[in-house]
């Protein structure tokens, strides 16, 4: 018993200086990225949103990414904006016009739902790449524009 008592004394004359530490830790500023999607073909369903920092889980496994956000479809140009830590990611963006949080594909594969990622790849028989998506978002922010892509 008396150890137990002892150690509690140790932990709470520690505590408050590691509290003091951990206060005192440099936080990393945020930059601002700002996204406008265009060509939206209609205003049906909803626009989900990804922001990712590596390829695993791009360009739809909200897992995975930094950021996520999920809005109903209220014009055809719709605009997200994020904060980040300036670095290096790739953004996508799905037309979900059914709702039902996936990608809705023919019997052979084709997207029957608009898709979009940045850089505006528009690559024919395969989904774009990470690599073809990257940018960099320096610490003063950024604004890019993807352009949805529709079969």
């Amino acid at each position: 018993m008396r150890l137990i008592a002892t150690l509690m004394v140790i932990c709470a004359t520690l505590t408050p200086s590691w509290r003091g530490f951990a206060a005192q830790a440099p936080t990393q500023p945020l930059a601002k990225l700002t996204i406008k999607v265009v060509d939206v073909r209609n205003t049906k369903g909803q626009m989900i949103f990804g922001v990712f920092d590596a390829e695993k889980g791009f360009p739809s496994d909200e897992k995975h990414a930094k950021n996520w956000q999920v809005r109903d479809v209220d014009t055809k140009t719709m605009e997200f904006t994020c904060e980040l830590p300036p670095g290096t990611y790739a953004a996508s963006v799905l037309h979900d016009e059914n709702k039902n949080g996936d990608m809705d594909k023919h019997a052979i594969g084709i997207p029957k739902e608009g898709y979009g990622v940045t850089n505006n790849p528009k690559p024919k028989m395969r989904q774009a790449k990470f690599s073809e998506a990257l940018f960099d978002l320096p610490p003063e922010g950024t604004t890019l524009t993807i352009s949805m892509q529709y079969f």
